[in-house]
């Protein structure tokens, strides 16, 4: 992953969001992965306060913690929105795969 000091304003809100969604449709408790999500935004917003500017340091923290949150059986993979809310509208689904796809985007390999 090749990601720059300027981009992670970027995931950092795009992380917000998409713990946003996940909070309004759960109203209660929270899926496993979503700690995970909650500890990448964290040590982005610390690594911006602090005024780092070494790359090298947050990347793969932000990394590990992206790969953590698709563990098996409980990671972001085996999130059903429906299951917890039944009648919920099938275009949520697709709303969470592009929130979730707009953070994902900063962890693919170029």
């Amino acid at each position: 992953m090749k990601i720059q000091r300027e981009e992670l304003v970027n995931l950092r809100d795009a992380l917000e969001k998409l713990m946003d969604f996940i909070t309004v449709m759960e109203q209660g408790e929270l899926p496993d992965f979503y700690r995970y999500f909650d500890t990448m935004k964290n040590n982005i917003e610390i690594f911006i306060c602090i005024g780092c500017d070494d790359m090298e340091d947050i990347v793969p923290v932000l990394e590990r913690d992206w790969k953590a949150s698709h563990t098996m059986f409980i990671g972001v993979q085996d999130y059903d929105i429906r299951a917890n809310n039944p009648d919920a509208d099938p275009r949520l689904c697709l709303c969470f795969a592009r929130l979730l796809s707009n953070v994902g985007k900063y962890f693919v390999q170029k």
